[in-house]
């Protein structure tokens, strides 16, 4: 077999190019990282809410994060085809996979949310490994992902940007949506 590498420069035309990115839409906003906090969630309690308690006692509204760890159940839905949705796209029943499961990459977001009861909304989505090596993941649920042995997290906060979890008419959903902090 052979591999040829090819040149992404010289692969398309500059007018190519200018078409493909004039049909690309984006909404983004540049900021920077400010603190970061290294945190650990305690065995039997809930990965979402504890990520949401850690941000509240450190004032963090806005930002990322990632974990890693073991979890007892991990509960979480994935899109599926759905009839009458604006985009044709929906969220599964909740599916609920029993431990002992390893997090293998758990990504997610901190955006502020009116409708939340803490005024947060901690959107995470990950993968997760059983006792056979089967591999799950999707949109994580809160109250739904007890720590087995424990959550390792690392915080990111967001400075001149804030995440706000908003509806957007275009989607019909509740969505993160990226703005200038004010």
């Amino acid at each position: 077999e052979s591999y040829q590498e090819i040149n992404r420069e010289s692969f398309f035309t500059s007018d190519m190019r200018k078409t493909i990115l004039e049909q690309i839409r984006t909404k983004w906003v540049e900021g920077k990282i400010g603190r970061i906090v290294s945190a650990r969630i305690l065995p039997g309690s809930h990965l979402i809410h504890g990520i949401e308690k850690i941000c509240i006692e450190n004032g963090i509204k806005s930002g990322t994060f990632s974990v890693i760890g073991s979890l007892e159940k991990a509960t979480f839905m994935i899109p599926i085809k759905k009839d009458g949705a604006k985009m044709g796209v929906g969220y599964s029943e909740p599916k609920t996979i029993m431990g002992p499961l390893e997090i293998l990459s758990g990504e997610g977001f901190i955006s502020k949310d009116r409708e939340s009861e803490s005024g947060l909304f901690i959107h995470l989505h990950g993968i997760v490994g059983d006792v056979k090596g089967r591999l799950y993941g999707g949109h994580f649920l809160p109250g739904e992902n007890p720590a087995l042995l424990t959550l390792d997290i690392v915080i990111f906060e967001f400075t001149d940007v804030l995440l706000s979890r908003d509806y957007d008419p275009e989607i019909e959903m509740r969505l993160i949506i990226p703005r200038p902090k004010q």
